[in-house]
């Protein structure tokens, strides 16, 4: 006797002839879980958030608890800011007119997310410093003679700042000082000795101290740092710019080159206190020169001034510099300056690990300084020989999808980063399908969907579908992907519709699942402490299977080929619930259709091929008409789960299956 029994049920591969599937292969599989082996309906979405309006293409769940989701009209990517110990909810994002950053303080405010926003990184200052030479500090002083030395005690009306070894220059004194002439006294010195913060003591010659008594005088003389009795140096300044939150940008142009020493003073003026970059978030510049008695010849930090000072006197001995400039470097991504980024600004980002956060525009990657997300130096871009389409991060690198093959771009260090072209030829049709599976990338190529893995991409759907079946049925171009509970599903607009599918890369063979998409779906965000999927639905944020309401699904068997014409005579649908609605094709004609329904324990059975009213049935078995086939396909739709679909010749067959 012949019967057919599907037990185990999976999805489609179109790739291959009905009849040559596996058993448990289908011709159709919508709306179906098939990860258990039996067939479990899909649940329906479920609403989390009305959004502002219908044109929201982007969104990024920003805090748990209270729950605040971002959202944006364009094509965003958002990341966390990379820097430990960040309390302040920094994050960064990458898609509108020029790359953006806020903290908490900025994002939250009124009821759309993100309030406010600042431009990601900080302008240089235009202009250079103008400097020049000032006099050195001068002090009114009282001075003290004796006949026991040669020398005199200058006691200053103030801190004075002066060190052993120094010089000083005494002027304005008058007359005679116990002895000495003025004109022995009004000079530079020395400074031996410096017994407090106000007194210093200078030796002066033999000739002029002979003979001399006690005396002292307070009469305005004073007392001043001398520039020609110091060793002379030539030194120059810059200037940066500092946002409210630490980020200090590029300098700006160096000033003329000025000869001094450490006891003269540098007038500092000209600077800038706006710039012309617009969202900028500056409050204070800082102030850097350069030091010619260093191992290098380095800028080193002199002071902090607030935004709106225009001017400066540095009285700072070289010894007394600070830390070596950081900034150098430090330009911020590409941006609306068309004249400098003819590509656009700067999309994709992506965070990566040792703190570095990656974006790219027209053929470049470009990877920010590690932990100074502001901060993104010219010599860490990479030009590559292909427009990027999009990017994606593995724990092997950044796999960068391009209009041709794609490349692999490796490193632990954002200044030694090599890309690596993979020659495969498949190139990245979307870049909103492009997903971080973990150890490997997916995205829609054009035969298929490709996973890149290290320094290798292959089209894993290969064996499910051909790139012409690919092409016309799932539109790669239009996909937008998602990685749900470790699976990937992709939505694809059609031009006169929607769809979507489900595939597992970690079990390829078990095919392709569909999903009947009734609308756009414009974007959406995989929450990765738990891995649920949201998407854009109109104007909401729907919770992908969120609902505890089933959809009906359709799920048909592969073709099964009897070795001889038969006529089997009945069904068996072996489901934890029902209604459910099975049909039974003969050479490729429907010649059964009937619905499977209960009440309490009692079986009923309405068929519309052929046409019957309801008809107890004690088991959920059911009368097939009368014909001969060799070819046969069994499908169900239901919101209920099946466990088996059996047909056969006879009833104790079925039973006996």
């Amino acid at each position: 006797m012949a019967y057919i029994k599907v037990k185990q049920f999976g999805g489609t591969a179109p790739r291959l002839s009905p009849r040559l599937l596996r058993d448990e292969l289908a011709t159709v599989a919508t709306d179906v879980n098939l990860e258990s082996g039996r067939i479990v309906p899909i649940k329906d979405n479920s609403d989390t958030l009305n959004l502002s309006n219908s044109s929201r293409q982007s969104i990024f769940k920003y805090t748990d608890s209270p729950e605040r989701w971002l959202q944006f009209d364009e094509d965003v990517n958002v990341v966390r800011g990379p820097i430990p110990g960040d309390t302040n909810g920094t994050a960064y994002w990458s898609g509108q007119t020029f790359p953006k950053m806020g903290r908490s303080s900025d994002i939250v405010g009124g009821s759309v997310y993100p309030n406010a926003a600042y431009r990601l990184g900080i302008p240089a200052p235009t202009a250079a410093p103008t400097v020049a030479v000032g006099g050195g500090t001068t002090l009114n002083i009282t001075i003290t003679t004796t006949n026991e030395s040669s020398t005199i005690t200058v006691t200053t009306a103030s801190a004075h700042g002066a060190s052993v070894d120094d010089y000083v220059t005494i002027a304005n004194v008058t007359g005679t000082i116990g002895g000495i002439a003025a004109a022995d006294i009004n000079g530079t010195f020395r400074i031996r000795t410096v017994p407090s913060d106000t007194t210093i003591t200078v030796i002066l010659s033999a000739a002029a101290t002979s003979g001399v008594t006690s005396s002292s005088i307070t009469n305005g003389a004073s007392f001043g740092a001398n520039s020609d009795a110091e060793i002379d140096y030539e030194t120059s300044y810059v200037y940066t710019f500092v946002s409210a939150y630490g980020e200090e940008g590029p300098p700006s142009p160096a000033s003329a080159v000025i000869t001094t020493d450490d006891n003269m003073s540098i007038n500092i003026s000209g600077l800038e206190t706006s710039t012309s970059i617009t969202n900028t978030n500056l409050t204070k510049k800082r102030i850097y020169r350069s030091n010619t008695g260093s191992n290098t010849t380095e800028f080193q930090f002199v002071a902090e001034l607030a935004l709106s000072a225009t001017t400066y006197t540095d009285t700072s001995k070289n010894s007394e510099l600070a830390e070596v400039i950081p900034s150098n470097t430090w330009i911020a991504p590409p941006d609306d300056d068309t004249s400098l980024y003819p590509d656009g600004p700067m999309k994709g980002l992506i965070s990566l690990p040792n703190g570095i956060l990656a974006g790219f525009t027209g053929k470049r990657i470009c990877f920010s300084e590690a932990y100074q997300p502001h901060a993104w130096p010219a010599d860490y871009r990479i030009a590559i020989d292909e427009n990027i389409v999009g990017i994606a991060a593995t724990s092997n690198g950044v796999v960068l999808g391009t209009e041709s093959t794609p490349y692999l771009v490796t490193g632990t260090d954002p200044s030694s980063m090599v890309a690596i072209r993979i020659e495969s030829g498949e190139a990245c049709l979307s870049k909103r399908s492009m997903v971080d599976m973990g150890e490997y990338i997916l995205y829609a190529g054009p035969d298929g969907i490709v996973a890149v893995q290290g320094a290798t991409a292959s089209v894993v759907t290969e064996a499910l579908i051909t790139p012409e079946q690919w092409q016309s049925s799932y539109y790669p171009s239009t996909i937008t992907g998602f990685k749900w509970q470790g699976r990937y599903v992709g939505f694809y607009n059609t031009g006169s519709g929607f769809g979507g599918f489900i595939f597992d890369p970690r079990s390829p063979e078990a095919g392709i699942i569909n999903l009947d998409a009734s609308a756009l779906i414009r974007g959406g965000f995989t929450d990765p402490d738990d891995n649920e999927l949201y998407l854009i639905i109109g104007n909401k944020i729907k919770k992908f299977q969120g609902s505890s309401s089933s959809l009906t699904y359709n799920w048909k068997s592969k073709e099964f080929a009897t070795p001889r014409p038969v006529s089997f005579g009945f069904a068996k649908v072996d489901a934890e619930a029902y209604p459910v609605t099975i049909k039974v094709y003969g050479d490729g004609n429907v010649i059964y259709n009937a619905t499977i329904s209960t009440s309490g324990s009692i079986y009923s059975v309405t068929g519309t091929t052929p046409s019957f009213s309801a008809t107890s049935i004690t088991e959920p078995l059911v009368r097939l008409p009368a014909s001969v086939h060799t070819s046969w396909h069994v499908e169900v739709e239901s919101a209920k789960v099946v466990n088996e679909i059996c047909i056969g010749e006879n009833i104790e067959e079925l039973r006996q299956a």
